[in-house]
């Protein structure tokens, strides 16, 4: 059996501001990329360079001649589902960003044809990645959360306009700020509660900008378990320092879990609180991501998170965005 280190990857879409954190696990893993493509042929030659491979401004031209083993596929997100047909077509097992189209119909029409040709496809929902959610999903039953709320705000909206001005486009992004950050933090709520579907019962999306998109918004859902769910997501500023606002509350039947900037907390009833010092930054989980999911394709495995993962998110966000 290859080791990870001995498959030929590919990188589609390296203009995407995700795929530097994905290099980080080239380089530590030491991985062999083979090609990078771009739209940019200027960004495709620059990644091509410092990993001593070829650069395509075409994708469809890069899996015709160098036949990749996997690939890390990049797109806007309206091309996101031609680009993962065309990895299924081809039988090329992948890993793709998130939401992988515009509208649930995308997730599913790939999900299904995924399935049909057994084409192994992960997605990058990288908090399930994160040793301090592993340990806590083993140590608190889903039945035992009552609340949760996440709030996560990076930004501004102006940084998409050098690479992905497409972004901050409705019709090509499929929304803002809650489409691009608040998928992660709900798929993690129905991770750790092992829900498929959640209620939403109300939002507040602000569009007050010259972007056609929400750029800061609010959710408040019930879960399948009975669990109510918050989501606060933005692109509000930047900060001197910190890159991010990330602060969760979970709530149990017997426990109050808290994150903040650098640090993670834990009062349960009848034990002393245990304040645990820690990065709260996401990036870190992408190398880690790329590693574990190159392992799981190779040992026959699923992906820790998938299509019907996606799926089941995906679906939530639609009703999220019609009522914010």
């Amino acid at each position: 059996m290859k080791t990870i280190q001995e498959l030929k990857l590919a990188f589609i879409g390296v203009s995407h501001w995700h795929v530097p954190l994905y290099y980080q696990a080239v380089r530590r893993e030491g991985l062999t990329v083979v090609a990078v493509s771009d739209h940019n042929e200027e960004l495709a030659k620059r990644d091509a360079k410092a990993f001593g491979c070829t650069a395509y401004t075409d994708a469809t031209q890069l899996l015709n001649q160098e036949h990749p083993d996997f690939v890390f596929a990049f797109a806007p997100h309206y091309e996101m589902p031609e680009l993962a047909l065309s990895l299924i077509a081809r039988r090329i097992p992948f890993a793709i960003e998130k939401p992988l189209g515009i509208n649930a119909d995308d997730v599913e029409t790939v999900m299904h044809a995924a399935e049909e040709a057994n084409v192994f496809c992960a997605i990058p929902f990288v908090w399930r990645y994160s040793s301090l959610v592993q340990d806590f999903k083993n140590r608190v039953r889903p039945d035992e959360i009552v609340h949760m709320a996440f709030k996560f705000v990076a930004g501004p909206p102006s940084r998409y306009l050098a690479t992905s001005p497409w972004m901050l486009k409705t019709e090509l992004a499929g929304g803002g700020c809650m489409t691009n950050l608040g998928v992660h933090f709900l798929d993690l709520a129905m991770y750790l509660t092992e829900c498929t579907d959640a209620q939403v019962l109300s939002g507040c999306y602000q569009r007050q900008t010259e972007y056609d998109i929400e750029c800061y918004a609010t959710s408040l859902l019930r879960l399948g378990t009975g669990a109510s769910l918050v989501l606060e997501t933005g692109y509000a500023y930047p900060m001197e320092v910190t890159q991010r606002d990330n602060r969760w509350n979970i709530v149990t039947k017997t426990g109050y879990y808290t994150l903040e900037q650098d640090y993670f907390e834990e009062r349960v009833y009848g034990e002393k609180t245990i304040r645990r010092v820690m990065s709260t930054d996401s990036d870190v989980y992408y190398p880690i991501f790329v590693r574990e999911t190159l392992r799981q394709y190779l040992n026959g495995e699923k992906p820790k998170a998938g299509l019907k993962d996606m799926l089941a998110v995906r679906r939530v966000l639609d009703e999220m965005n019609q009522k914010g």
